[in-house]
């Protein structure tokens, strides 16, 4: 069947079909597009937060070296600090040792003290020793892996940001979550 043989409104159809094809491929290019920008932007304010995180550190540490605090007393009060510290509801820091030993987990309180080397993700990603590399190579960066969300078991895709302080040899960290992002589409 050529397009000549066809009636008015089988063209009229077609030419429709082709027309709602071509603004959804656009407008699936403008979601993907979007989606990307809000996941680059959450990296950013992620990035920017956990930066806020490492001056209290520095704050506490400058405290010890003035001789305020001593450093057990330095590190407390910054870990309080770091523990009370939320955002967007359920976010939260934690505090791993280069180790990797967890000194502070908000959300996984059973995981303070412990050896944090094992734990993997289900695609077995060595989550912590994951961060001490990333800092350990760069200082600083972004480190993807799956993790339960919190008050949930099943783990989901994450992305989280990890600064080394290095002046009590520790990782200080924040993350997303891939699905808070992927619900809004």
């Amino acid at each position: 069947m050529s397009y000549n043989s066809l009636n008015i409104k089988q063209k009229l159809n077609l030419v429709l079909a082709i027309v709602m094809l071509g603004l959804l491929s656009v407008s699936s290019f403008g979601l993907l597009h979007e989606k990307k920008s809000l996941l680059e932007d959450r990296k950013v304010k992620t990035r920017n937060l956990v930066e806020s995180a490492h001056s209290v550190l520095l704050h506490y540490h400058a405290l010890q070296v003035a001789g305020d605090l001593s450093e057990t007393e330095a590190k407390a009060g910054a870990l309080g600090v770091l523990k009370s510290m939320r955002y967007e509801g359920t976010e939260y820091f934690w505090v791993n040792d280069m180790t990797p030993r967890v000194i502070m987990h908000p959300i996984k309180s059973e995981l303070d003290g412990k050896d944090a080397s094992e734990i993997q993700d289900p695609n077995g990603k060595r989550i912590f020793v994951s961060f001490v590399e990333t800092v350990k190579t760069s200082g600083s960066g972004f480190v993807d892996y799956k993790w339960p969300k919190p008050g949930a078991d099943a783990p989901v895709e994450k992305i989280s940001y990890v600064q080394g302080f290095e002046p009590w040899g520790w990782v200080v960290g924040s993350g997303i979550y891939i699905d808070d992002i992927n619900e809004i589409f």
